[in-house]
């Protein structure tokens, strides 16, 4: 729980519990870094989306936290509540995004660094 609380809020309620455990992290989290994974393991898929994205990709990256946060401000104004599922699930959108984004943006450089060798 110590090595998590700096990025999680771990609220007892919004945290998923494994034989009655909580775990350091809250749903969105899981979410979030279930995402990272994914986004890793699928570079190779999102590379043409980004190539043909070129300089706009980072909007999409942007816009990968529109979800989320539209999710965190629903319950805040009062307008919907919002669950187990809608937290992991725009944490997920937003952490395969962040992942393929980021993971390709790496490749590139290292394939631009070993063509200018």
């Amino acid at each position: 729980m110590h090595v998590f609380s700096p990025v999680c809020h771990q609220m007892t309620v919004r945290s998923p519990h494994l034989g009655g455990v909580q775990l350091a992290l809250c749903d969105r989290c899981v979410g979030i870094y279930l995402g990272l994974v994914i986004g890793v393991a699928t570079v190779g898929w999102g590379q043409p989306l980004w190539r043909s994205l070129g300089t706009y990709g980072r909007y999409v990256l942007l816009g990968s936290l529109v979800p989320m946060g539209v999710d965190w401000i629903g319950p805040i104004l009062g307008l919907w509540g919002n669950g187990v599922v809608s937290r992991a699930t725009t944490g997920m959108i937003f952490g395969v995004i962040a992942a393929s984004f980021v993971t390709d943006r790496m490749l590139r450089r290292i394939v631009q660094t070993e063509n200018a060798s």
